[in-house]
């Protein structure tokens, strides 16, 4: 997994969507994996600048999506790098 420089030269890995908070609103950064499920997440809408909430964080990530709930499975979450989107 690549690691990103933060602004002290520390190193530190990118939040994925497994690792980040439930409520607050996300941009998804990148999608790393090329499995045929995360391709077919990008055709619901789960690309590059999408902006998604996660709601529930157990073994599926609910998370909401343009008003639709989708059910993410923890594995595929950790290859879905996001950002916390500043309000």
């Amino acid at each position: 997994m690549k690691k990103h420089l933060t602004c002290c030269g520390r190193s530190e890995r990118p939040l994925t969507l497994t690792n980040a908070r439930c409520s607050r609103p996300l941009r998804v950064i990148r999608i790393s994996s090329s499995s045929p499920a995360s391709l077919r997440l990008k055709e619901l809408g789960l690309c590059e600048a999408a902006e998604i909430r996660k709601l529930v964080d157990g073994n599926a990530l609910i998370c909401s999506i343009q008003g639709t709930r989708l059910a993410i499975g923890r594995s595929l979450g950790t290859h879905i790098e996001v950002e916390e989107v500043l309000a």
